[in-house]
């Protein structure tokens, strides 16, 4: 599955929301460590077709066949001498209702994403910089964007805010793989049928998805040779073919001797709604505190805007 379009993490799913209405290490390469499981019984095979059946895999389709779950998407990102990053997405689904709150340190930056099955609108709540920044003081942002219809298009799950981490690094390992001769790929099978991968994806390849900066500024990895590093990547899929976690996790060495330290993932935590995290009725949104989007133009600045920040 190929996402090429997705940029922005945010603002892209912000946008499409309403718009939609093995082979063995190679020498140089970093080892890629085979799962770690606690049932020494588990057979354990490495396919020669392991990276075909990664590339083939549907992960939206997956989603599309839950009715409901709750998920979570996650960007750590820490340099020594630069910047930090951390935020937290966690979402719950419930047929065509969704919401999504992000969490970061500064809870200023915070906002929750909402949309009640059947209604026309999809509702941000937002944090006091982002509604200062953003929606001239007020709390509440009205988007033109009703259901997704995300069962019978399994892509526009990736709209959802948290599941666009899970396309987001699919995306970056199509790149790698399209970019990387040979790029290391192993295959766990459990007794269970349930699937883990082993891969790698480079620096630039998560730049290109919009994970973190395509400039290299914000951690000074800019030469080519730090930005084709490969950093691991790990897939786990159910036996239904259900992509459970996703996740790239390393530790970058720079060419100066500077670090970059990653975690980027999205898990499914459930498989049942939640009962806390509920979307906001048409109803109860004060209509003295909402900035209403109704044209497209309107829609282009606000998310030119969320860009920006």
């Amino acid at each position: 599955m190929r996402r090429r379009a997705l940029r922005a993490l945010a603002a892209t799913a912000l946008a499409a929301v309403a718009l939609t209405g093995c082979s063995g290490p190679v020498p140089g390469m970093p080892k890629v460590t085979p799962w770690a499981v606690a049932n020494h019984e588990e057979k354990v095979a490495y396919h020669a077709n392991a990276g075909e059946a990664l590339l083939n895999l549907d992960a939206t389709a997956g989603l599309a066949m839950l009715e409901a779950f709750q998920a979570t998407g996650y960007l750590h990102i820490d340099t020594e001498t630069n910047a930090a990053a951390h935020f937290e997405y966690f979402t719950s689904v419930d047929g065509e209702s969704h919401v999504s709150q992000r969490l970061s340190g500064d809870p200023g930056t915070a906002f929750d994403a909402s949309h009640v099955a059947g209604s026309p609108y999809t509702y941000y709540l937002l944090g006091d910089h982002y509604k200062e920044e953003l929606a001239d003081g007020k709390s509440w942002v009205q988007l033109p964007a009703g259901d997704l219809g995300r069962m019978h298009e399994p892509e526009h799950n990736c709209v959802l805010l948290s599941v666009t981490f899970m396309c987001a690094l699919i995306e970056a390992w199509n790149s790698t793989r399209d970019t990387v001769e040979a790029l290391p790929v192993q295959l766990s099978e459990g007794e269970a049928g349930q699937q883990h991968f082993a891969t790698a994806v480079t620096y630039d390849a998560l730049a290109e998805a919009a994970l973190i900066p395509q400039d290299g500024q914000f951690d000074g990895f800019v030469s080519e040779s730090a930005r084709s590093a490969l950093i691991p990547l790990h897939l786990w899929v159910g036996a239904d073919g259900v992509v459970t976690k996703i996740e790239v996790n390393g530790v970058l060495s720079g060419d100066s001797g500077q670090t970059l330290k990653l975690q980027i993932g999205f898990e499914i935590t459930s498989r049942e709604a939640s009962s806390e995290l509920v979307p906001v009725d048409d109803s109860a949104v004060p209509a003295s505190d909402v900035l209403r989007i109704s044209t497209q133009s309107q829609l282009d600045e606000f998310i030119r805007r969320l860009e920006a920040l």
